[in-house]
């Protein structure tokens, strides 16, 4: 496949920046490359302002995390910034995951974080500051072809393949892989907790945060509702955010449902519906403010369509085969993938898989190697049930 890309190399003294969120993972990552030669500086991003939110709700970039951040780099006695990320964290993160729901979609938005923020803005906040690099604790690698070597190096699942975090890095820019470093692609996780036990870290014991770090404990519907009076347009100003028909999969109405913007596709708890077998969200159709639901088999599709394509490597000129994931946890499966106009691709996958979310990410692999990836646009679900356009 390769050679590992920089990771584990000694560092001749240039200058990495390294997120640091305040967790494990970064400051372990901040401790090898300071131990591997290179110097060192800690960036941490401020997503709130903390004056207008209550930050000790919110796993990511509370008060807390900041904290332990500074105090990792004061250990390693090595320059800490904060860096203000508020606006383009809402615009592109917090902006989209509500646009999404509002519109019969399940976003994903640690791709988002990743694309918009870490792997793009904070870059560049690294590269002014002059480092030459900028390293996270994602597991993950970087690796460089020892046949036909490419201008750009290839990103890879890390070892720890339970840890992996590939797929949530699909739609970084391709010519930003240079500037980029993985520490822990190479480690297991518990590695990594005595690593954090070696190095004396006051964070070695910290839990790491929830999946969708900005929604604090009130849930995602009083999330997205909160968000709507923030800027002045109630649930009442979006037809998604209302209630409307609950149906079955022949379009009969068996009830109401809270608002289309509140559900994803395979949701079974919240229906309060009996229908003699489990009843699960099949299709959200948000021109009609519509929930289906159906049973399990209902929720099975062998094709989709995915958009916005971003490759990590030399564009396809055809179709071509790989394996597929249609959610982080999803085991990867083998697929035709034929593109087409407008960074869309059609995905023909060999088995059929549950749950095919719009909103999601579709990622591709050869092997280890990350090939690219695109937001799920649509399937073809079983028999029966009506495809949202």
């Amino acid at each position: 496949m390769g050679v590992d890309y920089r990771e584990n190399q000694a560092g001749n003294g240039e200058l990495v920046a390294v997120a640091m969120s305040g967790g494990v993972d970064s400051s372990v990552a901040a401790c090898l490359l300071k131990e591997q030669g290179f110097r060192v500086i800690g960036l941490t991003m401020r997503l709130f302002c903390y004056a207008l939110e209550n930050p000790e709700d919110r796993s990511c970039c509370n008060l807390k995390a900041v904290a332990d951040a500074r105090s990792v780099c004061e250990s390693l006695e090595v320059p800490h910034y904060l860096i203000d990320c508020e606006e383009i964290f809402r615009k592109e993160v917090i902006d989209r995951f509500v646009a999404s729901y509002l519109t019969g979609r399940t976003p994903n938005p640690c791709v988002d974080c990743n694309s918009y923020l870490k792997f793009s803005f904070l870059l560049k906040k690294a590269r002014a500051l002059g480092a030459a690099y900028l390293a996270t604790g994602h597991y993950a690698r970087l690796v460089q072809e020892d046949r036909s070597p490419s201008l750009y190096p290839r990103l890879a699942r890390a070892l720890d393949k339970d840890k992996d975090q590939s797929y949530f890095l699909w739609a970084i820019p391709r010519e930003n892989l240079t500037h980029l470093v993985f520490p822990l692609g190479r480690l297991r996780k518990k590695e990594v907790w005595l690593l954090a036990g070696k190095f004396s870290l006051r964070v070695a014991d910290k839990k790491e945060s929830q999946e969708v770090c900005f929604v604090d404990s009130r849930g995602l519907d009083d999330f997205i509702k909160s968000y709507l009076e923030k800027v002045g347009a109630d649930e009442s100003s979006h037809p998604t955010a209302k209630p409307g028909p609950l149906v079955d999969r022949e379009g009969r109405k068996i009830g109401v449902h809270r608002g289309c913007a509140f559900y994803t596709i395979g949701q079974r708890r919240g229906l309060g519906v009996a229908l003699g077998y489990p009843a699960y969200v099949t299709l959200l159709d948000p021109l009609t403010n519509t929930v289906v639901v159906g049973s399990n088999e209902d929720l099975l599709a062998d094709r989709f369509r995915a958009a916005e394509v971003n490759y990590l490597v030399d564009p396809p000129r055809g179709p071509f085969r790989a394996e597929v994931k249609v959610r982080y946890k999803s085991k990867p499966v083998y697929a035709g993938i034929f593109p087409m106009d407008g960074q869309k691709v059609m995905v023909e996958m060999d088995e059929p898989q549950r749950a095919v979310t719009p909103g999601q990410s579709a990622v591709f692999y050869d092997g280890d190697i990350l090939l690219g990836g695109g937001v799920i646009e649509g399937g073809a679900l079983s028999p029966g049930i009506k495809q949202v356009e």
